[in-house]
């Protein structure tokens, strides 16, 4: 393994439950994992990130304040902690790619992730690359997703139409090029998991839905999941985005109290179970009713509901022969590929690989993305 095949990754998801950093080598279109640590986010820098959520002022102020700071102090000690781990020398790595906390994201307009590259770089003193999504908005994009180009440079096969969604906070889906379509095509289809971890931690005092079980337990409302699913985002057509802000506790709130819907906990964890998986079928059966695999990664993969959901809409909607399973069959886990693909873009910053995501974000042309710190 030579420097410069050696990136690392390091994010922090919308969800907020943990930092992940991984170590990468790149090679003829092939992410392998060198090492990977999962870490716990420090509570009072949870606190602290949350308020900024919706704040009105962030947009102006956020790098001036110390939270910025604190956050790469964490990261550069758990970037530290993972090389020394990994039993590598930091002379190996060629540079880091810090995503840092999304606090707020509105589509075309901005995407503010808290976190300075500077103070990681001195922390590490490796070279740090960041400010991936805002410089696809001033390239006239909307900022996300950025996944579908690493999942194509990652996990594309020549001779299938294969799918790749990542269940995070939001879902994405990745259209991949194979023989008949070199074009990568992709976008958000809409809440992942943010719901479904809001009402559990504020109906169930839990974290998130550990494995679907709570899910699983009660049902969905049709009448429901058929008011939600009539929702303005769903009828966009593509490039497009959304956030955490969006597909908020208030905005089922909302629906419920407009609506006068009364409906139990547990059944209203259901519905918004299912909201995930039959917005994600919804949105590749509009693009492609004939695709033969779809492969899944992001947190949502261990949630045995969706998962089971996924599985009866693609077989209703597509058609009964397709593949859905993991990523795990395609030998990554479905919790390193989203390090892997900041790894990965710091890699092409280094490079100086222009990305097109006109496709994709819509952003006017093919450019390098990243700045270097």
């Amino acid at each position: 393994m030579t420097r410069k095949n050696l990136y690392i990754g390091i994010l922090s998801g919308t969800s907020m439950d943990s930092i992940d950093c991984g170590i990468f080598c790149f090679d003829n279109h092939k992410c392998q994992l060198i090492y990977f640590t999962e870490n716990i986010y420090p509570t009072t820098i949870v606190k602290s990130l949350k308020k900024l959520v919706n704040s009105s002022n962030i947009d102006k102020n956020f790098k001036k304040l110390q939270i910025n700071l604190e956050l790469s102090e964490i990261y550069g000690e758990i970037v530290n902690k993972t090389i020394k781990k990994s039993k590598l020398s930091k002379n190996q790595i060629n540079a880091i790619g810090m995503h840092g906390q999304t606090v707020s994201h509105e589509m075309g307009k901005h995407s503010i992730q808290i976190g300075c590259p500077k103070t990681l770089s001195d922390i590490t003193n490796i070279i740090v690359v960041s400010d991936f999504r805002q410089d696809d908005i001033l390239n006239g994009g909307s900022g996300a997703p950025l996944a579908p180009l690493f999942h194509n440079y990652s996990f594309r096969k020549l001779d299938k139409k294969r799918v790749i969604v990542n269940i995070g906070g939001i879902a994405n889906i990745s259209f991949l090029s194979n023989k008949n379509n070199e074009n990568v095509y992709g976008f958000d289809s809409g809440p992942g998991n943010t719901l479904i971890d809001v009402f559990a931690r504020k109906k169930f005092n839990l974290k998130y839905d550990v494995d679907g079980k709570i899910s699983s337990d009660y049902k969905f409302s049709k009448k429901l999941l058929k008011i939600l699913l009539d929702d303005k985002f769903f009828k966009l057509k593509p490039p497009k985005s959304t956030s955490t802000e969006y597909f908020s506790y208030d905005w089922v709130s909302d629906i419920l109290k407009v609506n006068n819907i009364n409906i139990s906990d547990g059944d209203l964890l259901a519905t918004l179970s299912e909201l995930t998986s039959l917005s994600i079928i919804n949105s590749i059966s509009e693009i492609d009713q004939a695709c033969d695999e779809i492969y899944i990664c992001g947190g949502g993969a261990f949630n045995k509901s969706i998962m089971k959901s996924l599985k009866k809409y693609s077989g209703e909607m597509l058609h009964e022969n397709v593949t859905l399973d993991t990523v795990e069959k395609l030998n990554i886990s479905s919790k390193h590929v989203e390090t892997g693909l900041f790894a990965w873009l710091a890699k092409c910053k280094i490079e100086n690989e222009k990305l097109d995501y006109t496709k994709i974000t819509g952003s006017e042309k093919p450019i390098v993305i990243g700045r270097i710190s």
